[in-house]
């Protein structure tokens, strides 16, 4: 298989047709059809069906097209990385979090020569991230039921994580919740909402709250209305619907030194009442690495927000 194929192919689904597809890529309707084609053989499975009214992806050609996607952004950023020279770049990954975001930012004000790197991600991805040398530190929180588990697992990839402190997992709503002005719900309530979650995450919240909820709630029971790794949509959603999202409660004072006048977008969060419901937030590491100064000193910020 060759990155041409998969370029192909995505412009193919992303125009519908392949003329349009071989006037975005330069080339000729002929021969944007062979290069798909030869994909068709190579994967044995039909990508698109041919219709009146152009190209339609097939279930399968939907299946693959977020797989095909992706290997082109990262070849993109592959290239991208001999442009990268500065050594004074840190690389960092972090979980979704509109406060880890602008701790960055301030890292970013108090030392304006850096270059930062920045991913998001699930647990997973951040791990991979980390282990493959992508980024220098990952910023992750883990259910109190999956800690072990995830220990275990990057013991493997010589890899180690630092607990920085337990905070509660709780519910974010906007104001058109009808949610907005309570301080708390229960877990019973959870199952008739709506939610915005993350793709698929082993270690996520949702997926132990059959644990902290001592079978009250079964995880298959939150109905999603969407799903998404983009934190923009994410919190567009809250602000404009009333859709929920589970998540930490990691707060600051709305006087803080970092955040002065701050509202966070008036998204509010909700402490789940009843059961054990800790969060484990903390940082992975390769094993023995000594941090950067820019780590520690993010690390430093992140552990005040900590602090009761």
């Amino acid at each position: 298989m060759e990155l041409k194929q998969l370029e192909f192919f995505l412009a193919a689904s992303e125009c519908g047709s392949l003329s349009k597809a071989a006037a975005r890529l330069y080339t000729s309707q002929p021969n944007v059809s062979k290069v798909i084609r030869s994909l068709e053989d190579e994967l044995s499975c039909r990508l698109f069906d041919r219709t009146s009214r152009g190209l339609r992806l097939t279930p399968y050609g939907k299946s693959i097209y977020e797989y095909a996607s992706n290997i082109i952004k990262n070849a993109g950023l592959i290239t991208n990385t001999s442009h990268i020279k500065n050594r004074n770049t840190f690389y960092i990954s972090t979980y979704q979090s509109n406060i880890i975001a602008k701790i960055i930012v301030k890292l970013y004000k108090d030392n304006p020569d850096i270059n930062i790197e920045h991913r998001h991600g699930t647990v997973e991805e951040i791990t991979s991230h980390v282990e493959h040398g992508i980024s220098e530190l990952g910023i992750i929180y883990v259910s109190q039921k999956h800690i072990n588990s995830y220990l275990n697992i990057i013991s493997q990839k010589r890899l180690e994580f630092t607990e920085l402190g337990k905070k509660k997992a709780c519910l974010y709503v906007g104001p058109n919740s009808p949610l907005y002005n309570r301080e708390s719900i229960t877990f019973e309530e959870l199952t008739g909402l709506r939610y915005v979650r993350g793709l698929s995450d082993f270690f996520s919240m949702e997926n132990g709250l059959e644990h902290v909820s001592l079978g009250v709630i079964n995880s298959d029971a939150l109905e999603p209305a969407v799903y998404t790794n983009s934190e923009h949509l994410s919190t567009s959603f809250l602000l404009e619907t009333g859709l929920a999202y589970i998540g930490i409660s990691l707060d600051y004072p709305r006087d803080s030194q970092y955040f002065p006048g701050d509202n966070q977008y008036c998204l509010k969060n909700l402490y789940i009442e009843g059961e054990d419901t800790n969060l484990i937030l903390g940082y992975v590491t390769e094993s023995g690495r000594k941090l950067s100064p820019y780590a520690e000193e993010l690390i430093s910020h992140i552990k005040e927000l900590l602090e009761p």
